[in-house]
């Protein structure tokens, strides 16, 4: 295609040398918003050159960043890391277990131009919190560069990619094992290898974020910022570029987890509202708890696409399958407002914490926030689970007064919503799994790509 309409090039990217072994398992890290404080301190122990040190460095204040940038420079100094002579493509292989079953699951590597407009080659689904991108902007600005990748999705309509990422040839350059069991294998693919039309194959987009709306909104805001300070800059300065991870959506690996909700500082008014909700918008029927060492909500999955339906716990080994009612679906066009996670938050979650009993949202809309809409009555409090069987625990222990189990939402939702320019509600899909940090990172300097 031409040059001028390519929206994804390939790069000289940094990454860690390879000479001596290509077993990235002790540098690697996870991305910045899911390393808790334990996981952070066992990441630094496991080698003076885990990539947390940059992706998440320790301290307090804004000097941290300044440690993170010198830091990269040292290494790069030193040959810990090294640059691409050349600009190439990389391509990632994961694979990883899930739904009892081995997946694997191939993306690329590379830099996509950034729009000049909401609206164009790249689609977000979801909103964003100030904080996280205030502190990836700061990250960014003293490193210089784009330290861990957006994770988007190429409709892919014709296949074609999907396919190219199937045909990398010879083994991997750099190999690494998660302690959750998930390997990723990178390959180095230079600009001009066979079968490496990768820019032909993604097309002018659109584009979908599936993880990584913080990354790209901090992107836009930099780019923006490196013109005023650069504006006689190239077209093809880096800072007009992030790195992505470029996956077909039509790859069957594509996986997304439910996140689950827990409610919590209910009183016995607010139960009896929040089950009166339940008579009143949903067909509710009785479903054994089989093992809370495993919890199996595959029963869920057997209900038609489109009618939505999940799961309610209070304890005493017994789910609640609850089926929307009609009149619990909005008659609005929106893709948003019926989804399965936006009927739970609009007759059950945000009516409960607002204690505003079933009247609320009656139109069927929700909070795209991460929060349930309006004010929250005292004591209640919204929390999200990954982990069903550790949510059934967490409510049997008495932590928790309900816990919600949802469907996952799935792929074709996402884009469907991100064409309309709607945002679903917080923690609304769960990409599994997650793209490391320090595999590969981008320059974001005025120089060319």
């Amino acid at each position: 295609m031409p040059e001028d309409t390519m929206i994804v090039r390939p790069f000289r990217g940094v990454r860690y040398d390879t000479t001596e072994s290509n077993d990235l398992s002790d540098l690697i890290a996870p991305p910045y918003d899911i390393i808790s404080e334990d996981r952070q301190e066992e990441l630094y122990a496991r080698s003076e050159h885990n990539f947390v040190r940059v992706e998440l460095p320790r301290g307090l204040g804004e000097a941290r960043y300044a440690e993170a940038a010198c830091r990269l420079r040292g290494w790069l100094a030193d040959g810990v890391l090294t640059r691409e002579l050349k600009p190439a493509f990389y391509v990632l292989e994961q694979e990883f277990v899930a739904d009892g079953r081995t997946w694997h699951r191939r993306g690329l590597f590379c830099l996509v131009r950034l729009p000049e407009a909401t609206g164009g080659h790249v689609l977000s689904h979801e909103g964003t919190l100030p904080e996280p991108k205030a502190d990836r902007l700061l990250l960014t600005r003293s490193c210089r560069a784009m330290t861990s990748p957006i994770m988007v999705m190429s409709g892919d309509q014709d296949g074609r990619l999907l396919e190219l990422l199937g045909h990398v040839r010879g083994g991997p350059t750099a190999e690494a094992r998660d302690p959750d069991g998930t390997t990723h294998r990178l390959w180095v693919v230079p600009e001009h290898s066979e079968d490496a039309d990768y820019a032909g194959a993604v097309g002018g987009g659109p584009l979908y974020i599936a993880d990584g709306h913080h990354r790209y909104e901090t992107a836009v805001t930099y780019r923006d910022e490196m013109r005023d300070q650069f504006p006689e800059a190239r077209a093809d300065a880096a800072f007009h570029y992030a790195l992505c991870l470029v996956n077909s959506a039509r790859d069957d690996g594509l996986r997304v987890f439910p996140t689950h909700r827990l409610v919590s500082g209910l009183d016995e008014t607010a139960r009896q509202n929040l089950r009166g909700c339940m008579e009143r918008y949903f067909d509710v029927h009785q479903q054994p708890l089989a093992s809370d060492a495993a919890v199996d909500l595959s029963w869920l999955d057997e209900h038609q696409v489109g009618k939505p339906v999940f799961a309610a716990y209070a304890g005493e080994g017994r789910f609640c399958r609850l089926r929307a009612k009609d009149e619990a679906v909005p008659s609005t066009s929106r893709v948003v407002d019926r989804l399965d996670v936006s009927i739970l938050h609009a007759r059950l979650i945000d009516p409960t914490l607002a204690g505003t009993g079933c009247d609320m949202n009656s139109d069927g809309r929700v909070s795209h926030d991460s929060e349930a809409a309006g004010p929250t009555r005292r004591g209640a409090r919204l929390t999200y689970a990954t982990d069903a069987a550790q949510a059934v625990r967490a409510v049997d222990r008495g932590d928790y007064d309900f816990a919600f189990f949802l469907r996952p939402t799935r792929v074709s939702e996402v884009m469907a919503a991100a064409r309309a320019g709607e945002r679903m509600p917080g923690k609304s899909t769960y990409f599994y799994p997650k793209i490391p940090a320090g595999l590969v990172l981008s320059d974001a300097s005025e120089e060319p790509i």
